[in-house]
This record gives C-alpha cells, sequence and structure tokens, in this order.
C-alpha cells in the first residue's frame, strides 16, 4: 500500500483535480504542473474544467497557472521512483519502487503509446499524479496499476513474477502528446506576430 506523508519539499507539487459538468465532484484525482500554463493529469478524469487537449494516450493538459514548475525528464529502467498523488480519502500518499525494463501497451486505439512500468504500490485517485526520480525529477504520470491477475490475463512472461505493476505514461510520451496540441493549436502556415520588446 501506497503510505501517507505530511510535508515534502519536492512531492508537494501533486494537486487534486475533479471533473466539472455534467459530473461536478464526482471524479477525483491527482495532476502536476507542465509549465507555467498549463498542468496534465490523465484523460480518464473526464470534464477537467480548462482542458484544452486530450492526447492519444491516457493524458491531458489542464490551464493551471503556477509560479515554480517541477523539472521532467525520461526515466531510465531500474532507477529508484516514487508516484505521488492523493487516494480517494484526499490524503496525500507516496509509492516508492523501481523502473522495471518491461513497456506495456494498454489500449490498441492508442496505436505505438508505451506505458513504462514499475514495482511500487500506487493507489485509486494517484492517476495523474506525477512519478519521480531520486534526483527530484518528474519522468512521468501514473495511469494505472495491474494486480497479478491482470498480470495473467494479459500473459507477459516478463511481468509474471511480480506481484503487482505500476503503469505511467513516460515524460518521453507526455512530450511527445504536447508537440501534437501544439500544432493543432498554431497550424503550419499561420502566422504567429510577437510583440517586439
Amino acid at each position: 500500500m501506497p503510505t501517507a506523508f505530511n510535508q515534502d519539499p519536492v512531492y508537494n507539487q501533486a494537486f487534486v483535480v475533479h471533473s466539472g459538468a455534467p459530473l461536478p465532484y464526482m471524479l477525483m484525482g491527482t495532476a502536476v504542473q507542465w509549465n507555467e500554463e498549463y498542468a496534465v493529469t490523465v484523460k480518464h478524469i473526464p470534464y477537467i474544467p480548462g482542458s484544452v487537449y486530450q492526447g492519444r494516450s491516457d493524458v491531458q493538459f489542464f490551464k493551471h497557472k503556477a509560479d515554480g514548475v517541477p523539472l521532467w525528464r525520461a526515466y531510465k529502467p531500474g532507477e529508484a521512483l516514487t508516484a505521488v498523488g492523493f487516494n480517494s480519502l484526499y490524503v496525500p500518499v507516496k509509492g516508492s519502487g523501481h523502473a522495471l525494463p518491461a513497456l506495456v501497451r494498454l489500449d490498441t486505439n492508442e496505436g505505438s503509446v508505451m506505458y513504462g512500468t514499475h514495482d511500487g504500490p500506487v493507489a485509486k485517485g494517484m492517476s495523474g499524479g506525477p512519478v519521480f526520480s531520486a534526483d527530484g525529477k518528474v519522468v512521468g504520470i501514473t495511469v494505472a496499476f495491474l494486480t497479478s491477475s491482470d498480470l495473467q490475463a494479459i500473459k507477459r512472461p516478463d511481468l509474471a513474477s511480480q506481484p503487482r505493476v505500476s503503469i505511467f505514461l513516460p515524460y518521453v510520451e507526455i512530450s511527445r502528446e504536447w508537440s501534437r496540441y501544439l500544432a493543432q493549436s498554431n497550424p503550419a502556415g499561420q502566422t504567429t506576430h510577437v510583440a517586439s520588446r
């Protein structure tokens, strides 16, 4: 089980998000700042206020201003990771483990999107929350977890010995989705005017 914690200068960058109308406050999850203007979470939490883009993978960006933002980077298999978020009782929780070498595809409709795996515990409510490396950088966001029976169903012998596997969307995939959003919001050939300084 993930463990509760009170304050941590790194891990307090996670925050709670809720679904909006027509399901106000019916669903909750966790989010983390992407840049000074936008935050990122999973798209399986619908109707997030301020949502501007839902990606091919389980990710969405929404408007959320912040003065400070975390640093992001790609993860390395074998390194220590800590998933951070809030459980369904709104208690801040974290689960620590190590990045596994296995990548998984969760939905064939998502094409070639590959999710990272780690052996740290996560709980409901942590979806969309940051996954930190030991150096305090964010390497992805929590998406789901697979139990031992789930792992048997997907027939992955490389994961069969794990009691559970936590799934996260890696920074590389999130960055790819951000690039798609930017291309969609400013199509090629459209002139962007920049004010002179």
